[in-house]
């Protein structure tokens, strides 16, 4: 009788009726991949002889920060003609220069000497976060080129939205 009723259970959850229709299709991008937009820093804190600006970033994970890479890039150009150089950077004798922890990064201005450095005043930034398959995948990867890092991008997506098809 268990085994007529177990047949019997089994036999009724079969799949019956045509399929639903497709959903809506997502956004395409690079999950491997977080760039962002262009971003101006005014507010700097003092701390000591340097200024420092905090940010939160929840596309930095605790796995981003063992195993993928983060860069921060300092505009040196214009909204029309951008040129990125990626931090550290020093310009004369002043380094701007960030680090990176769990859902955060600082981006730091001081002078090279230890001496008091002025005001920055208004800078550009991107910054760009890479999981550790990417990382993996191009290994030969000048990370810190930012020219280097957008064509590997964009490679990277371009392969990714030709498999979706």
């Amino acid at each position: 009788m268990l085994l007529a009723a177990s047949v019997l259970i089994f036999s009724g959850c079969t799949k019956t009726g045509p399929p639903g229709p497709q959903g809506v299709q997502g956004p395409q991008g690079n999950a491997n991949v977080i760039g962002s937009d262009p971003f101006t820093v005014s507010l700097w804190s003092q701390d000591g002889n340097s200024y420092r600006a905090d940010f939160n970033s929840s596309d930095i994970t605790a796995d981003i920060v063992d195993r993928g890479i983060v860069s921060v890039f300092k505009s040196y150009g214009t909204s029309s003609n951008p040129e990125w150089s990626p931090l550290p950077d020093i310009n004369g004798n002043v380094s701007t220069v960030f680090n990176f922890r769990d859902g955060a990064f600082t981006i730091w201005v001081a002078n090279t000497d230890g001496t008091v450095t002025s005001f920055p005043g208004s800078l550009t930034f991107r910054m760009v976060v890479v999981a550790p398959a990417l990382k993996q995948a191009n290994p030969n990867t000048d990370w810190k080129n930012y020219n280097e890092v957008m064509r590997v991008l964009h490679n990277e997506a371009t392969v990714q939205n030709a498999s979706a098809q």
